[in-house]
């Protein structure tokens, strides 16, 4: 059931993605690239301080009800924002306005559930419940961006953001039918910022943690804040139009799909270790094809390589954090984890769309495709990440709440 919910209320998420930047986009009377960009900051922007209050409210309450919650709002935001275009009194403000606060349900229902999943299966399968999370997150690309691909240009981008409050609705229904009760462990006299402090206290103590999260940020920060160049890419280079992005975004998810099935059945310690290191190091390579992408297809095919490498790398670090969380904490080092993927990726989405309104963006793809792949091969002579790539970490003991 959390998974139906997860997959209905994603495949709306990256639809609103796409819709968002082209709407943003011909809104814009100069420096479009700039407002993409924009638009992507303040949607990322709640990830540096909503996640610490939702890593707070998923130890604190019950989880599916936080999750029910968070939903909800991203419905009303997509019910608001289709209403606005379709009265004809849509601004650049609305959009941005209502992105920062879809940004912070965002937040918290990624951080719901990714605490909630590990206490829907039994320990040993962990991995795989978190491969098919990260499908939930990565493959819906496919499926949202996909369904509004032949309809960009053809009808209102205000049915496209009614019909996501739709698919936000059923995620509600299907988050309702969960039974489970998932709670963490918090010191409720002590307060949030207490609370709060002992999960980073617990994160930056803990080296492969740390190493961990710290790989994450940079590889958010340089090669997965790339959607912000996507309207540039195809309006400016490919002439592909609003259909362009959206068939961008689905590639992504068709990769996504693709690397979630093949790592449905992993189990072993070692190969989860390996398999993050190789993706690290394709995640600049899918970056780097994009940048130099003549046509469309040849884009699609950058695109492809990037859903496979950036969900496989992206899963490998959720298994690896959810497998040494303690479940009392889980919640806030969650929430820990987000902060530095997303929130650091705000500003580079920023970055990276004010520098397309100058530059060519297949430079700014390259530049971060180049800087990550570098990060990556010294990291491999750094004690802690070696043993990690050889290695990986202990299975999990986990917990099943009932």
């Amino acid at each position: 059931m959390m998974w139906f919910g997860h997959v209905a209320g994603e495949s709306a998420s990256w639809a609103i993605a796409a819709t968002e930047g082209w709407l943003i986009f011909n809104l814009a009377e100069s420096n479009p690239s700039s407002w993409v960009g924009s638009v992507f900051l303040v949607a990322m922007l709640p990830w540096f301080i909503v996640p610490v209050i939702a890593g707070y409210l998923a130890d604190r309450f019950d989880r599916r009800n936080v999750l029910t919650l968070a939903y909800v709002v991203s419905l009303l935001h997509c019910l608001v924002l289709g209403l606005l275009i379709l009265t004809g009194s849509i601004q650049i403000w609305h959009v941005l306005l209502l992105a920062l606060i879809n940004g912070c349900a965002r937040a918290v229902h990624m951080g719901a559930i990714e605490a909630l999943a590990a206490n829907l299966v039994p320990g040993k399968a962990l991995p795989n419940a978190y491969a098919l999370v990260n499908a939930g997150y990565y493959a819906t690309r496919l499926t949202g961006p996909g369904v509004i691909a032949p309809l960009l240009g053809v009808i209102g981008l205000e049915w496209i953001f009614l019909a996501c409050a739709f698919f936000y609705g059923i995620g509600v229904f299907f988050v309702l039918q969960i039974r489970a009760r998932s709670t963490g462990v918090v010191e409720p006299e002590r307060g949030l910022i207490y609370n709060a402090l002992s999960g980073f206290k617990y994160v930056y103590g803990h080296r492969v943690l740390r190493s961990v999260i710290f790989l994450v940020m940079f590889h958010c920060t340089l090669v997965m804040s790339f959607e912000s160049l996507l309207p540039a890419i195809s309006d400016d280079r490919l002439d592909a139009g609003g259909g362009g992005v959206a068939y961008m975004h689905m590639m992504v998810g068709l990769g996504a799909l693709v690397v979630s099935v093949a790592m449905a059945p992993i189990r072993g310690e070692g190969s989860i270790g390996r398999f993050f290191l190789a993706t690290a190091i394709f995640s600049s390579v899918g970056n780097i094809v994009l940048a130099i992408a003549p046509t469309l297809p040849v884009a699609i095919l950058g695109t492809v390589v990037i859903g496979i490498a950036h969900t496989g790398f992206m899963t490998m670090a959720t298994i690896m954090i959810q497998s040494l969380a303690p479940d009392a904490l889980r919640g806030r080092i969650t929430s820990i984890y987000l902060i530095h993927a997303g929130g650091i990726m705000a500003f580079s989405y920023f970055i990276n769309g004010v520098l397309a309104d100058t530059f060519d963006p297949g430079w700014i793809l390259m530049v971060g495709g180049v800087a990550f792949l570098t990060i990556v091969l010294a990291s491999v002579f750094v004690p802690t990440p070696r043993r990690l790539f050889h290695a990986g970490v202990p299975a999990p003991v986990g917990t099943v709440s009932s």
